[in-house]
């Protein structure tokens, strides 16, 4: 939503801040991207063998989660050079190593590159499931 808005507003971001603005600051951003990397840590502890997509999600998740712990830093204890250009992060246009893109598209990117492969992980496991026999089920009653 927020890019389809910075479309419109011609790239203000000031007028950009997506479906739930009032959320949209640097804290919840960490804390979010955070949840989502360590239940990606979680997943591959269960689904790793024999699924790829979630290695895929989890190395866009983890280049994803050390932008926003640098940029949560920089909020936390720089916030005169957060304030001054600093929020573009690591990879964003202007950022410190930099790219094309500004901050909102990039984490945009980022956020494409986790969410499809988990989809495309859930499938797979979802044929997987589909395709393994069943155990047998062992009923629990006593015979009288």
């Amino acid at each position: 939503m927020q890019v389809s808005q910075l479309m419109v507003t011609h790239g203000t971001l000031a007028r950009s801040h997506g479906v739930f603005g009032q959320l949209d600051f640097e804290t919840v951003h960490f804390f979010w991207d955070s949840a989502i990397w360590l239940s990606l840590c979680f997943l591959l502890f269960r689904f790793a063998r024999g699924n790829p997509w979630l290695w895929v999600a989890f190395a866009a998740a983890s280049l994803h989660e050390v932008e926003h712990l640098y940029l949560y830093w920089l909020y936390q204890f720089h916030q005169s050079f957060y304030l001054h250009g600093g929020f573009e992060g690591i990879m964003g246009n202007g950022g410190v190593i930099g790219s094309p893109l500004a901050r909102p598209y990039l984490h945009f990117a980022y956020n494409l590159i986790v969410v499809t492969p988990m989809v495309l992980a859930l499938w797979d496991e979802t044929r997987r499931l589909v395709a393994s026999p069943s155990p047998p089920v062992q009923s629990t009653m006593v015979p009288a």
